[in-house]
């Protein structure tokens, strides 16, 4: 912590982490209870240029390609929930299309270990997480947990007060199916009843690359993505948008 700071200006970066890790714990839950239609309008900028969200398999960048993955993901849910009510029709068949929504979804990605930095000029931050979380989705394999294990980096921007993402890289080191060996992962047959999802893809990043490799067993020491350290403006640091290849 500098020293050279005010009571006031402690107080400022305090509420400042404060926000910033209530805006991840949001975008969190937001997407565990797919809120995938508006998480782009509720916590990613309106302001900066280039934002980007990244996977292991590459970078969607720009407003354009992030919102089309995460409608994507939305189409992909109703029509998952719509096979699911086929199959259990006794069940689900009253329901409407609004209440029907998500069913037999739910992603949980609690954010561990945070590590965050606000800028000593204050107009940006960045933040580290550890992910240990399960996705359970209804897949042309039918129902299917999954585990999920890896690494949050973000930048973010303070826009009319209010912190907002600007690029967020979100990569898997470990996944397995629930119950599986993490060495050998299982290999589960498709469904006739969920046949409809098979093929089911979302769109391919706009640059598409090995962002993270995920774990096998000959796969090298592959160390975690870069936490954040302190700094003074956005322009003497790295950005997570730069993360390739296990490099910044």
């Amino acid at each position: 912590m500098r020293g050279d700071l005010t009571t006031e200006q402690l107080a400022e970066r305090f509420l400042d982490l404060r926000q910033i890790q209530n805006l991840m714990g949001k975008y969190m839950f937001s997407l565990m209870i797919c809120g995938e239609k508006t998480v782009y309008r509720d916590f990613w900028t309106r302001s900066m240029p280039d934002p980007a969200l990244g996977f292991n398999n590459g970078w969607y960048r720009g407003e354009e390609a992030i919102t089309g993955y995460y409608s994507a993901v939305a189409a992909r849910t109703s029509k998952a929930s719509g096979v699911i009510r086929d199959v259990f029709p006794e069940k689900l068949g009253a329901l409407s299309e609004e209440e029907l929504y998500g069913t037999g979804r739910m992603n949980l990605r609690p954010l561990t270990n945070p590590i965050v930095e606000i800028a000593g000029d204050g107009k940006t931050a960045k933040g580290f997480w550890q992910v240990m979380g399960v996705d359970n989705e209804i897949t042309e394999k039918g129902p299917l947990s999954t585990l999920r294990w890896g690494y949050v980096g973000a930048d973010f921007v303070l826009e009319d007060d209010e912190w907002r993402i600007w690029h967020l890289l979100m990569v898997d080191d470990i996944t397995a199916p629930v119950g599986s060996d993490w060495a050998a992962p299982a290999d589960y047959p498709a469904l006739p009843d969920f046949a409809a999802l098979r093929g089911d893809d979302l769109p391919a990043p706009t640059e598409p690359a090995e962002l993270f490799p995920r774990y096998t067993p000959a796969r090298p020491f592959t160390p975690p993505i870069p936490a954040p350290v302190p700094y003074e403006t956005f322009s003497e640091t790295f950005g997570y948008d730069s993360y390739q290849g296990g490099q910044i």
